[in-house]
């Protein structure tokens, strides 16, 4: 029963985020790859403060399947999240010893997946992905992990660091937790080279094509630096986050009680939170849902036995089950409120169907060879560059206001421009307050070399956006 009933819930979920879901296209998942694969380097010419992995991915995807890059990322990320519902199913089967918390588990992570999964294919996801794998070949039959298996769960969560950097936390923990609870030093060693042998040979790769030193500069330096805002953990997130994990301390509890060794999920749980750090967001929680859906499943399947021992006071079942009323009611309400359509209508694309109209326009006046910039380049705006077919005239950038903090960027934005300057540039009005100072720079080239071509409608959640081309004096 339990895997007919997870046969059903996979077809639910594919049905929902085909037809109905809205999730967000970030570009690093869109417009990054589809730039790689048009020639532009990865921290070459395209300077992105996130672990490479995912547009590596997306980059390989769009290589191999000639469709829509918005449409094939949508495809990826059902993909993903069909893996991951699979993965909470097997891992809180296996700890439980039962199908039932496997597909209690697996309906916790699907009924928030939606709430927190709002970015296709993002980065926290495809690091929850590796994880979940690593503790279901960690806690596969037998309490001792052979080496074999330790070096499996090493090169797992090697993966995950490709993916995000806040991963080597879990890294360094789980490794930790193998050398304090099996203390035998060769499973240490052994899961240290496994778990080091992805990002060695990302490096080796990264140096031989002369990269490694912008791979370090924008993914640790500058990541280190706190030029990037941060954002603090707001009210709404933070119920958010209490009704989502609110079975997960009944089950540290428990596990103390009955088997320890299940407390390191509780343990990479906490490292999956750490990546709300320092912008909290929806989308940062996806780290560590998988878990605390696993973790849910285990305490959901256990409880009908708990409510029944007759050693419990009647009131106290009584006042339990009133609380277990109202945080279901949280539950619902919070998780339905994911399933409202968007302005765009149900199933379209964030940050990718909006711009359709206004890349349309381009694309009527662009000739092949033309270039493109967009005043700023955010996680959403740089979609643009597929959907026109115009690329990046050299060096690649957002438009964040941090991005300009490191002197050469906008030297080498300038020198670039001064040599080859982009044929047509986008400017959002509503938005380039983000980049000041840094962008004001470039909006006066704008003013002095470019001549406005056509305003468009207004766009959501962008406001109008006014098309400049170059002026014919300047080219």
């Amino acid at each position: 029963m339990p895997r007919r009933l997870l046969f059903l819930l996979l077809s639910l979920q594919i049905l929902t985020h085909l037809f109905w879901l809205s999730p967000a296209a970030h570009s690093g998942q869109v417009a990054i790859p589809w730039m790689m694969n048009r020639g532009l380097t990865l921290f070459g010419d395209i300077w992105e403060q996130h672990a490479p992995g995912s547009s590596l991915l997306a980059a390989a995807a769009q290589s191999l399947i000639r469709i829509d890059p918005g449409l094939l990322v949508k495809l990826l990320n059902i993909g993903l999240v069909l893996a991951l519902t699979v993965l909470v199913y097997l891992l809180a089967r296996q700890l439980a010893g039962g199908g039932w918390a496997g597909l209690l588990g697996a309906a916790v992570f699907a009924w928030w997946e939606p709430v927190y999964g709002n970015v296709l294919l993002y980065f926290e996801t495809l690091l929850a992905l590796c994880l979940c794998a690593a503790l279901l070949v960690f806690f596969r039959a037998g309490e001792r992990p052979s080496l074999r298996r330790i070096a499996v769960v090493g090169l797992l969560m090697g993966a995950a660091t490709l993916f995000k950097q806040h991963a080597w936390l879990a890294v360094g923990i789980l490794g930790l937790w193998l050398l304090l609870r099996e203390r035998r030093w060769q499973d240490a060693l052994v899961y240290a080279g496994a778990a080091l042998s992805l990002p060695l040979l990302q490096w080796i790769a990264l140096r031989s094509a002369g990269l490694l030193e912008g791979y370090f500069f924008w993914n640790w330096t500058f990541n280190l630096s706190g030029a990037m805002d941060g954002l603090p953990l707001d009210g709404d997130l933070f119920r958010k986050l209490l009704l989502t994990n609110a079975l997960v301390f009944p089950f540290i509890v428990l596990a103390w009680r009955d088997n320890r060794k299940q407390l390191v999920l509780a343990a990479l749980w906490l490292a999956g939170l750490t990546l709300l750090y320092p912008r909290a967001g929806e989308n940062h929680a996806m780290a560590h849902l998988p878990l605390a859906a696993v973790m849910s499943g285990v305490v959901l399947a256990k409880l009908p036995a708990h409510l029944g021992d007759r050693r419990l006071w009647d009131g106290a079942r009584a006042i339990l089950a009133g609380l277990l009323v109202a945080g279901a009611i949280g539950w619902l309400w919070t998780g339905a409120v994911s399933y409202i359509p968007t302005p765009l209508g149900p199933g379209l694309i964030l940050a990718y169907d909006e711009f359709r109209n206004l890349a349309f326009q381009i694309s009527e006046r662009a000739l092949p060879q033309d270039t493109l910039f967009v005043l700023p380049e955010t996680d959403s705006t740089p979609q643009l560059h597929p959907l026109t077919n115009l690329p990046p005239p050299g060096a690649w950038v957002k438009g964040w206001h941090w991005y300009f903090k490191p002197a050469h960027v906008l030297e080498r934005l300038k020198a670039g421009w001064e040599a080859n300057p982009p044929t047509w540039i986008i400017v959002f009005p509503r938005l380039t307050a983000a980049g000041e100072p840094g962008i004001n720079a470039l909006l006066d080239i704008v003013a002095a070399r470019y001549r406005p071509a056509f305003e468009s409608a207004e766009i959501f959640d962008h406001g109008r956006a006014v098309v400049y081309r170059l002026n014919s004096a300047s080219e």
